[in-house]
């Protein structure tokens, strides 16, 4: 391993990156990261905060204390808040706080901020801060998801679970299952009648398996699951699967009386909006999969399943990710490489950009795709068979 009074330079930072996470125990590693942490190259502090925010073992050194304070006080990077979050010392909590009370940072460090104190106390304004990201329709997917986990793990009061009660009839799929486990923290039959209330009237019910609602409502008097839960999830995959079922007879049409020629006309003329997203030859945009040849590799009932159910069958290298950066902007983008500089990302706009790691606050991966359900709904059946026909017909 390298010695604490080894030089330092950016050559040797991508090896010292790798092994000191794993080491950072010793204290050979943690002189060295103290040195990293005052070095006068930008390049080599940035990575002693890389080294503490990919340690696992919670390992903190006084040493480092004053460095992290005074980043803490100037700027709170990601990294930065990364970096202390690992340190678990409750040190930083009074910072960390004072960071989650200023209206100035971006919402997103903001949230970062109050999920690095060593314990999180959701009270006062800090609960409201959190639960305003849930309730305020301009919050993005990544900060709404972040607020999730942290009201899922705090220590809540029986009326701040009935205050966030309604918001499970409008969570997305994955702070909706994301938060679910607060019902299991606070076993009152009160609060878990009303959240079981709440998530019946939510329309993405049926993305969660039923066992996680069984699991969640455990401790619950069974009649919460049986009678209020249960009916409005058979219901909603009820309709899913009615939908489902009409996949086999449109696909059988689609190739029997599809015309292929009409089709090309739809496509050309933007019905479904496939072209917003897809390339077929020199027309349409590359933030989806190329379509130009499908039918090699696609039947008719994949092709509409992929229309009428796009996040069922998720193509590898195009999943959605929702990037936000220091300056409070979120981008929606299919990464395209990793670069030394940065991200290299198409959005939806179709636009290709590069996006620097240091600006980075938040990237999540969405398990939904960048394609919405209902495009088919923006066809007659008779278009829908005739676009499927030609789709498949490219080979």
């Amino acid at each position: 391993m390298a010695r604490a009074d080894d030089p330092i330079n950016p050559a040797r930072l991508a090896f010292l990156n790798e092994l000191l996470p794993s080491v950072i125990t010793t204290k050979a590693a943690q002189e060295l990261v103290s040195r990293m942490l005052s070095h006068p190259s930008a390049t080599v502090r940035q990575s002693a905060l890389s080294i503490l925010a990919a340690q696992t073992t919670g390992t903190s050194n006084d040493a480092w204390l004053p460095t992290l304070d005074k980043l803490l006080a100037e700027a709170p990077s990601p990294l930065v808040l990364d970096a202390i979050k690992k340190l678990k010392s409750a040190h930083f909590d009074t910072a960390l706080q004072a960071v989650a009370a200023d209206p100035n940072p971006a919402l997103s460090i903001r949230l970062k901020a109050l999920d690095a104190t060593k314990s999180v106390k959701l009270a006062g304004d800090t609960f409201t801060l959190v639960k305003g990201v849930l309730t305020d329709p301009a919050s993005s997917a990544a900060a709404k998801i972040q607020a999730a986990g942290m009201l899922a793990s705090a220590t809540l009061q029986k009326p701040q679970v009935l205050e966030i009660a309604p918001l499970f009839a409008t969570l997305g799929p994955i702070e909706l299952k994301t938060l679910l486990p607060i019902v299991r923290k606070n076993k009152d039959p009160e609060t878990g009648r009303a959240i079981a209330a709440e998530i019946a009237k939510n329309p993405v019910i049926a993305s969660a398996q039923e066992s996680h609602y069984r699991t969640a409502f455990a401790d619950q008097p069974p009649e919460i699951f049986e009678s209020i839960l249960h009916p409005a999830y058979t219901k909603a995959i009820e309709a899913t699967e009615a939908k489902k079922r009409q996949l086999g007879s449109l696909a059988e049409r689609a190739a029997a009386s599809g015309n292929a020629s009409r089709g090309q006309s739809h496509f050309a003329a933007g019905k479904g909006t496939c072209m917003a997203c897809h390339k077929i030859g020199d027309i349409g945009r590359p933030i989806g999969p190329d379509l130009s040849h499908i039918g090699a590799i696609r039947t008719e009932r994949d092709i509409l399943e992929s229309i009428l159910f796009p996040s069922n069958t998720l193509a590898r290298d195009y999943e959605a990710h929702l990037i936000e950066t220091s300056d409070g902007q979120q981008t929606m983008a299919v990464i395209k490489s990793h670069t030394a500089e940065g991200l290299l990302v198409i959005d939806i706009a179709g636009q290709e950009k590069n996006i620097p790691h240091p600006t980075i606050t938040a990237d999540t991966t969405l398990p939904t795709s960048l394609m919405p359900m209902g495009l088919d709904q923006t066809m007659s059946e008779t278009e829908l068979l005739d676009l499927v026909a030609w789709l498949r017909s490219l080979k």
